[in-house]
């Protein structure tokens, strides 16, 4: 985790939650360059708009709403390019799982005669599903190509198997023979499934650094401040724009 600390910014928006991932290493950190970049820029961004809004509070020029657009224009800005790095990296990640999981996922060509083949096929056609499904695991985790391949290699049902309790074990032995890859595979679906799942924790945070004017009236009962309404950065452009639609000069 990275030894950056912004106490304004929630930590599952901070640098090095990619870290986090359980996959992640030498193996797989090429693989979530981007991730690191996106996540990286976007914490930045948010940094810029907390010190823009910050730095708006002390112009004494502006009023409420004046602070709100000025921030609001620059979060849009910074923001810009950021939700299109984490989308590129979104779509790109996608794009890779999908090409390693068909690898992951490919035919195996049988290693054993055809006369061979068939027998091995037979064999497993013969035993009862448990068993069945047994000394196909054990002959996965032994690495026994020649049985692997024979049984996967030929139509499910020469080995009844049904489909995809096939497809099933063609994806183990995928994984077992390249397990390099199937880290990979892992470390990549759940770069993507991060980077989804914190998209909408991004643009809330977004939100709550622009934030907005609260509006307090005086209660009735005990004359306490109470919250009466707020007003969005949108509601203030739209004021601004009414308004200013009273200076046109008619054509």
């Amino acid at each position: 985790m990275s030894d950056i600390i912004d106490v304004r910014i929630s930590p599952t928006l901070h640098p090095g939650i990619t870290g986090e991932i359980a996959d992640y290493d030498d193996y797989t950190r090429p693989l979530l360059g981007a991730t690191e970049t996106a996540v990286d820029e976007a914490f930045k961004a948010l940094q810029s708009i907390h010190d823009a809004k910050a730095g708006a509070e002390k112009n004494p020029t502006w009023n409420d709403a004046a602070r709100l657009v000025a921030t609001d224009s620059h979060a849009t800005k910074v923001m810009s390019k950021v939700y299109g790095s984490w989308s590129r990296t979104v779509d790109t990640l996608d794009a890779n799982i999908t090409k390693l999981e068909g690898e992951l996922n490919a035919p195996v060509e049988q290693r054993a005669t055809a006369s061979m083949a068939s027998e091995i096929r037979s064999y497993f056609r013969s035993l009862d599903p448990g068993p069945r499904m047994n000394a196909l695991r054990q002959a996965i985790e032994a690495g026994d190509d020649t049985t692997v391949t024979a049984v996967l290699g030929g139509r499910p049902y020469l080995s009844g198997l049904e489909p995809d309790l096939h497809a099933e074990f063609l994806h183990d032995w995928h994984n077992a023979q390249r397990p390099v890859d199937a880290k990979k595979l892992r470390a990549m679906k759940a770069a993507a499934e991060m980077l989804n799942n914190r998209y909408k924790l991004l643009t809330k945070a977004v939100t709550e650094a622009v934030g907005d004017i609260k509006v307090y009236e005086p209660s009735k009962v005990d004359g306490r401040p109470v919250l009466f309404k707020t007003i969005t950065p949108a509601q203030v452009r739209k004021q601004v724009k009414e308004s200013n639609e009273a200076f046109a000069i008619p054509v």
